[in-house]
């Protein structure tokens, strides 16, 4: 038995800042990201990353609702979204371990529902862990704050836990409270990934080798056992 491969599904709308929080978690810019308003991520990208020792895979998609002027189209993204969650929930080697919802501070009520209910509810069945991401607050005194007055918009839904940060990345031009939210964030982004991922244990034929190996023996014995009587 071993441990499968701990898998980070993120996904969102275009602009929420997905791949910025790959690069926050990883502590490095890994991932591509833009400034504007068009998503920068066409395709599903992997990124290895380790976290105290453990190791992950975060798994970057193509943002979702996007219009002409962006990089996907959106029946494009959800497909490409669908076919990722699918193949992944029915992969007993190479699965999912966390879904994150990422969002931005700002985002329609009625849009979070819709990518609850079809993505989590519907593809993936309630069946692995999913958390919710807000980013965009790096201007609030205390990121947590937005948390306590918009909690009613995820009644009914169940999310493991949540994470209220900014995924600027740190610059020297910052004044000293916006760097404090970017690296407060970043410890935020990675207790979360490593408290909330789901480890599922493997059979991945080891033990049943093991098995065989230790029969074929015994039968050796057995065998030579008998040439020495006869």
């Amino acid at each position: 038995m071993r441990l499968r491969q701990r898998n980070i599904v993120i996904f969102g709308e275009t602009a929420s800042g997905k791949s910025s929080i790959v690069n926050t978690i990883a502590q490095s810019q890994l991932a591509k990201t833009s400034n504007d308003a068009h998503g920068c991520t066409s395709t599903t990208q992997r990124y290895p990353v380790e976290i105290s020792g453990q190791r992950f895979v975060l798994i970057d998609t193509a943002g979702l609702n996007l219009g002409t002027a962006d990089t996907v189209p959106a029946t494009k993204a959800e497909k490409q979204l669908k076919n990722l969650l699918r193949e992944r929930m029915s992969s007993r080697l190479d699965g999912i371990s966390l879904l994150v919802y990422c969002m931005c501070s700002t985002i329609a009520p009625h849009v979070l529902v819709k990518a609850y209910n079809k993505f989590y509810s519907e593809i993936c069945q309630k069946k692995v862990p999913i958390v919710v991401i807000i980013t965009g607050l790096e201007k609030e005194t205390r990121m947590e704050s937005w948390w306590d007055t918009n909690r009613e918009k995820f009644e009914g839904m169940d999310f493991a836990d949540h994470a209220c940060v900014t995924v600027l990345w740190e610059h020297p031009s910052f004044p000293d409270n916006i760097t404090h939210r970017i690296r407060e964030s970043g410890d935020i982004l990675r207790n979360l990934v490593s408290n909330k991922c789901l480890d599922l244990a493997v059979d991945d034929g080891s033990d049943l080798a093991v098995d065989k190996n230790w029969l074929k023996q015994i039968g050796g014995r057995i065998v030579k056992r008998r040439q020495m009587t006869n």
